[in-house]
């Protein structure tokens, strides 16, 4: 994760590299239940279950059950980070690199460039929804229980601006004035296109061109002040 924005691990630390695997294996079990359950799913014995680990050892690494679903949280946005998040935006920033934004100034350059971004941002959406759902559900889980979890907000709002800062690099990549506020309104975009595809019962039913024309309209509106 960036260094700016850290998520630090609250429960025991483990001392062998075998007690670390219990303890990660403790986790991702913890984070299957937030997909299935819910955060409030999140329980001690649900979770040894889940483990298949007796109940001593979840109490053992996490005596407090705010700090097992604090590090479930941990262990989300490390997941997020490495295996949706920085794919998503090296390819957004390796596409930008390719072209030559002095050349945006040229409408037929402009409308090529934000049609292709607007594409491959809303083709990583449907990917997502498709074979990495569970990440979208867990994401919107712990966002939604922060509004009523005190240990849990900040930590979604680092993660949320951590979002926002990759975003704003790319906003800044393109030339954009105020990329912070350029890259909050792109990321708000993204999370309501990904939160109305998980309301859908089939993936295959996502609107594409809809949400591709969504995001066309924001990028066209951020790129107008470079005519």
């Amino acid at each position: 994760m960036n260094d700016d924005i850290s998520l630090n691990y609250r429960g025991r630390k483990a001392s062998r590299a075998r007690s670390e695997q219990r303890r990660k294996a403790i986790l991702e079990a913890a984070l299957r239940l937030v997909v299935t359950d819910g955060v409030r799913g999140v329980r001690h014995r649900a979770v040894a279950k889940e483990a298949d680990v007796p109940l001593s050892a979840t109490t053992y690494y996490f005596k407090d059950i705010g700090d097992l679903i604090a590090d479930t949280f941990t262990l989300f946005a490390e997941n997020a980070m490495s295996d949706v998040v920085v794919p998503i935006h090296e390819d957004v920033a390796a596409f930008v690199e390719a072209n030559d934004v002095k050349l945006l100034e040229d409408e037929k350059v402009r409308n090529q460039l934000v049609d292709a971004m607007a594409t491959l941002i809303v083709s990583h959406i449907h990917h997502e929804l498709r074979e990495k759902r569970d990440h979208l559900i867990a994401e919107q889980a712990f966002m939604h229980e922060s509004i009523r979890d005190s240990r849990l907000k900040d930590m979604a709002k680092h993660y949320y601006e951590h979002l926002v800062l990759d975003m704003k690099k790319l906003c800044e990549q393109i030339g954009v004035q105020d990329p912070d506020i350029a890259a909050d309104m792109l990321m708000g975009t993204i999370f309501r296109i990904e939160y109305e595809g998980l309301l859908l019962e089939d993936p295959e039913d996502f609107e594409f061109e809809r949400a591709q024309k969504i995001l066309k309209r924001q990028f066209f509106a951020l790129l107008q002040e470079l005519s």
